[in-house]
């Protein structure tokens, strides 16, 4: 892969819509893994976070979990309150100095992808040429995955259902960090000063139709393995970035999930599949932490163990899991 992939800089969680229908003749059974500490249990969940229209992804044993949920917890908010400090962020943040243009910043061939690029999507030029890269392309993948063929769509998507699950049953609902952070990390992730990096994620928006569809096929068929092969893939020659856009972040949410598992009810944890698979994942830490994580069946095959036995235990990983020193 070009170094700072399109799939790596969105967290390997957008898709294209597939000719064969999900998951093949077998059904969907995306992966769901389960936590039980006495009368805790924490399920955690992959979610692809924007969808073509009608995706089938839901099977029996993720709405039971879903049913069963007396808290949900996702990335990050996008309330009211948070689109407004979003909205702070990006104007303080979201725009090159004055003078300075996008355009001006490219190589030749650079300069041709991003104008056939805006040819393809109804988003004014003149807006995106001052903005920032790490803006610029959050606006141009939003843009470009909404108005491309697959016409894939954030209200199609598993957060969104959910979270509308969540409202209609009036369940409560938590964040594991701010939106505000979030779009920190993309900031930091596409930095002005990576040009090549910019232009390497504009080639790849240009064939993401061509380049996508593993992503989707394999989460909905419930493929760890493959998953984890293409985030590996695709992290290989961006270090930073995967330390921004995962490792740190995975590390960050442990403590906060550990702690679940102390509260005595039904907990259902929603984050962006690339964070629970591969080196690194959420899953591995808990893994290595000693926690025994338990993979639900959620279609006609039998999955793979959470946790593999050779997996090596951290040197400070509890025996057991009330043990847990929990960090605030």
């Amino acid at each position: 892969m070009r170094p700072r992939s399109f799939k790596l800089f969105l967290g390997a969680i957008l898709a294209m819509t597939l000719a064969a229908g999900p998951a093949g003749a077998r059904g969907p059974e995306p992966a769901l893994w389960q936590i039980k500490n006495g009368e805790s249990t924490v399920y955690l969940f992959g979610s692809i976070h924007i969808l073509p229209r009608a995706w089938e992804w839901r099977t029996k044993p993720i709405d039971a979990a879903i049913k069963s949920a007396n808290v949900f917890v996702f990335e990050a908010a996008l309330t009211p309150q948070s689109l407004g400090s979003m909205k702070v962020f990006i104007r303080e943040n979201g725009t090159l100095p004055r003078g300075k243009h996008l355009s001006k910043m490219l190589s030749p061939q650079g300069l041709v992808d991003f104008r056939a690029l805006l040819a393809m999507v109804p988003i004014d030029p003149d807006s995106i040429n001052v903005m920032r890269p790490w803006l610029a392309l959050m606006m141009l993948a939003d843009t470009r995955a909404q108005t491309g063929q697959s016409r894939l769509s954030f209200v199609e998507g598993v957060d969104f259902s959910l979270m509308q699950h969540a409202e209609e049953t009036k369940t409560p609902v938590r964040y594991l960090e701010s939106a505000q952070t979030q779009l920190a990390i993309l900031a930091a992730a596409a930095p002005d000063n990576d040009i090549k990096g910019f232009e390497a994620n504009l080639h790849q928006m240009l064939k993401a139709e061509n380049v996508l569809g593993p992503l989707i096929s394999n989460w909905t068929a419930g493929n760890q393995a493959a998953l984890a092969k293409i985030a590996t893939d695709d992290m290989t020659n961006n270090p930073e970035e995967k330390r921004l856009v995962f490792d740190s972040r995975n590390r960050n949410w442990i403590p906060q999930i550990e702690k679940m598992t102390t509260e005595r009810q039904t907990i259902f944890v929603t984050v962006g599949a690339g964070h629970l698979a591969g080196p690194g994942s959420v899953l591995e830490l808990l893994c290595k932490r000693g926690w025994k994580v338990q993979r639900i069946k959620t279609g006609t095959t039998n999955p793979p163990p959470a946790c593999p036995a050779a997996l090596p235990l951290l040197a400070n990983a509890p025996t057991k899991a009330t043990e847990i020193a929990l960090r605030p």
